[in-house]
């Protein structure tokens, strides 16, 4: 039996088969699955590893251990995963937790992100809420930003212990963000139009040449970012 599903997830990996469909939601549920869709309802992928390309008309749920999308999607976005790298582009609100996060793709509603770990160098028309590790940011968001550093603390043999969490802005903000964080870095692409408040452990670190004098830093003296 063990053979039986090795071999079709194996078959559903090569073949990449084109679904062209109106409506109905098309499904996947295995280890190993790769889709190329073409559709104007909706798709829901469950397993190991999913991947996803193509065009889909309504919304996206993929839940699994690694999961890959570069696809045009008109609806509301839910990804669910270990590690996560989404590209092309959604039209609706999108929602990603993941413990390794890649967003390169263009969000043209609200996004919400909770990783481990997050590179983005995605365009986010609406804004974005994230609570990270750690966060590289390289995109453009416009809308509210709101960056919240996540650090597992915990007691240990008597010791406060706990990761910190890291912030690298070195994309544009045009509309300004609210950042909480261990530590946050402004790097020498970093730019904002708008007001950007810090809190953190100590002050910002910025790049030669950003300006920063529309940055306001408050000592975060072991509050959570809430």
């Amino acid at each position: 039996m063990r053979s039986i599903i090795l071999a079709a997830a194996a078959l559903s990996l090569t073949a990449g088969c084109v679904q062209a469909q109106s409506g109905p939601t098309t499904t996947f549920d295995g280890i190993a699955g790769s889709r190329n869709v073409d559709t104007d309802g909706n798709v829901e992928m469950n397993g190991a590893a999913i991947s996803l390309s193509g065009r889909v008309g309504g919304w996206v749920e993929m839940n699994g251990g690694a999961v890959d999308i570069d696809a045009r999607i008109g609806g509301d976005l839910e990804v669910n995963g270990g590690a996560a790298d989404v590209t092309g582009s959604v039209a609706g609100s999108t929602l990603v937790n993941g413990g390794a996060v890649e967003l390169s793709g263009s969000f043209a509603g609200p996004v919400e992100l909770n990783a481990g770990a997050a590179e983005l160098t995605g365009d986010f028309a609406e804004g974005l809420t994230a609570t990270i590790g750690a966060l590289e940011f390289a995109g453009e968001a416009r809308g509210g930003v709101v960056i919240k550093g996540s650090g597992r603390e915990r007691n240990w043999r008597g010791q406060l212990r706990g990761d910190r969490s890291e912030v690298e802005i070195n994309g544009r903000l045009p509309g300004g963000a609210s950042i909480c964080a261990h530590e946050v870095t402004f790097g020498a692409d970093a730019s904002f139009a708008g007001p950007i408040t810090v809190l953190a452990d100590s002050p910002p670190v910025f790049a030669s040449g950003v300006d920063d004098s529309q940055v306001r830093y408050t000592a975060r003296e072991g509050e959570r970012c809430e």
